[in-house]
């Protein structure tokens, strides 16, 4: 193919041989030459090529890699109501306005509900904006007595159902399941929490309806967020709508990567265990650098705002620890370890201590009864670790993925409403990560919040609570640091870095294109700077 020279005001390249650049030739899709345009012309003054000066004013950098988000699922629920606090961007680059009390969600769902049919879903909801108070069937009664009525934590370990929802999914007084909250006469309150949440919403078919649409429109909020690969954990791998998904995400058009992780736990209650580990390893051989299989998720805790993440002493501010445990040591031991000795990369989710420290001691077990060199097994999330805990992370091999975009969305709830300032501090530490030599990447866990890797750079680096409080200072990265994170921390997290992640020769061409270095504004303007563009594979992929 021929060779493309792309030439830009400054190319930010990772690469310790040659980390500033002004050009960089491609062909194939892949880095050819980097360097300054003289110097690449004259490599190529045998060769024919084109220059490309469209980005000629601008700053390139590494394509931002989104380590941990919900590519489909962010597509999908923006076809829903969305019924979260503040305003939230939608694929076509409007937005739907935040719902500042418990009336405007009531008020949103209803216009939906005069129109739709089938049950009606919002999303985003989160009871510590709104004094703490959750949503109650009652409350869900007002929108319909007859619709289905369902919402959807921000979090999504929760949700919420009227009772005309509850009715069509069986769910009564007599329903045993653990996480049906109920009230003192034991009628189910409409709250659900962790595994129970699947009971309320299977019906709804959320996932399902509109595949292609989906995983389009999923994709077009990486694209204008400026990332090139993308992550997909806890993924129902297997249906006519992963068929879909699949089949998109391979077309020449899709502009992202992906790299899915199917969610071992609710996928091996459709396969037996040999069937299942059959129809894993058959997906990991048909991967390829568009689509393709990244680490295997478990979830062993819950939400810290939603008071189900596991936490050690003291607990939660009230004293009591409300924290739930989804998985123990053993269970995961136990059910880790097949995946493990076939060679799969796993990942688990761990928000509160409690359950990071339970992870932990799990996989070191898991790598006594079965050494293996380099397995890059991750914490998701990762965010109450310790100094200890990051020392044995280190030790064992094991990164961590830090969901730095909560410092802003929630820093201010876990200071004062559920860990205390204390532990509130160490909140997502990549700086000590970085100290103790853990690999780490930066995420947004979309559509948790929105992904937008130059704000999760602004809150790692800054560390800022909605009120303006800096939360633990100490744990702050440096602009450089931040970068690295969301490229080549990403890169190496998904066992990648030797094809993304850097702008050097033989990795993919993968870039994205600002109006400013990130690396040389004020730090508190990171999160502003302008998305002109990405580029997958040496093609433009158009603006923000």
């Amino acid at each position: 193919m021929p060779v493309v020279v792309y030439r830009a005001s400054e190319i930010v390249t990772l690469d310790p041989g040659y980390p500033v650049a002004t050009a960089v030739a491609v062909r194939d899709g892949r880095v050819l030459h980097v360097g300054t345009y003289e110097e690449i012309t004259d490599a190529l003054r045998d060769q024919i090529f084109s220059t490309n000066d469209q980005f000629r004013d601008q700053v390139m950098v590494p394509g931002f890699i989104e380590a941990h988000g919900h590519l489909f699922m962010d597509g999908a629920l923006g076809q829903l109501v969305w019924t979260g606090y503040d305003d939230r961007r939608r694929p076509d680059g409007s937005f739907a306005k935040g719902c500042r009390t418990i009336e405007d969600v009531i008020e949103r769902l209803r216009e939906r509900a005069k129109n739709a049919e089938g049950t009606v879903v919002g999303y985003g909801f989160d009871p510590v904006f709104h004094d703490g108070r959750s949503l109650r069937r009652d409350d869900l009664d007002r929108v319909s007595e007859n619709q289905g009525v369902l919402v959807l934590n921000a979090s999504f370990h929760l949700a919420y159902a009227n009772s005309a929802q509850m009715k069509r999914c069986g769910i009564d007084a007599t329903s045993t399941e653990i996480g049906v909250m109920k009230d003192p006469t034991g009628e189910p309150t409409g709250e659900f929490h962790e595994t129970a949440v699947f009971l309320i919403v299977v019906d709804a078919n959320i996932f399902t309806n509109d595949a292609e649409q989906s995983a389009r429109d999923g994709a077009e909020l990486l694209r204008q967020a400026g990332v090139t690969s993308g992550s997909d954990l806890a993924l129902i791998a297997v249906g006519d709508a992963f068929d879909t998904y699949a089949r998109i995400a391979n077309d020449e058009d899709f502009p992202v990567r992906v790299f899915y992780s199917p969610h071992v736990e609710e996928m091996a209650k459709r396969f037996d265990p040999e069937a299942l580990m059959a129809h894993l390893l058959n997906l990991r051989a048909q991967g390829n650098e568009r689509f393709a299989m990244g680490p295997l998720k478990w979830i062993a805790d819950g939400s810290i705002q939603g008071f189900t993440g596991k936490l050690l002493w003291p607990g939660y501010c009230g004293g009591d620890d409300h924290g739930t445990l989804i998985l123990s040591e053993n269970e995961i031991v136990e059910r880790i370890h097949p995946y493990h000795e076939a060679g799969f990369q796993l990942a688990i989710h761990t928000n509160g201590d409690e359950a990071i420290a339970t992870v932990l001691r799990a996989i070191e077990r898991v790598l006594q009864r079965t050494p293996r060199f380099d397995h890059r097994h991750r914490l998701e999330h990762c965010q109450m670790a310790t100094r200890a805990m990051l020392r044995k992370m280190a030790a064992l091999g094991v990164g961590a993925n830090f969901f730095s975009n909560h410092i802003y969305y929630w820093g201010d709830i876990h200071r004062t409403k559920t860990m205390g300032p204390d532990k509130a501090r160490r909140l997502d530490p990549a700086g000590s990560a970085l100290d103790e030599g853990v690999a780490f990447s930066l995420h947004s866990d979309h559509p948790v919040t929105p992904v937008r890797p130059l704000f999760t750079m602004w809150c790692a680096v800054n560390r800022l609570t909605r009120s303006g409080y800096v939360l633990g200072a100490a744990e702050r990265l440096t602009p450089l640091d931040a970068l690295r994170a969301v490229t080549l921390g990403s890169a190496y997290l998904l066992q990648r870095d030797d094809q993304l992640g850097s702008i050097e020769v033989g990795k993919w061409a993968d870039f994205t294109v600002l109006a400013q270095n990130p690396l040389r504004v004020d730090p508190m303007t990171i999160k502003d700077i302008e998305i002109v563009s990405t580029v997958l594979a040496g093609v433009v992929r158009g603006g923000a």
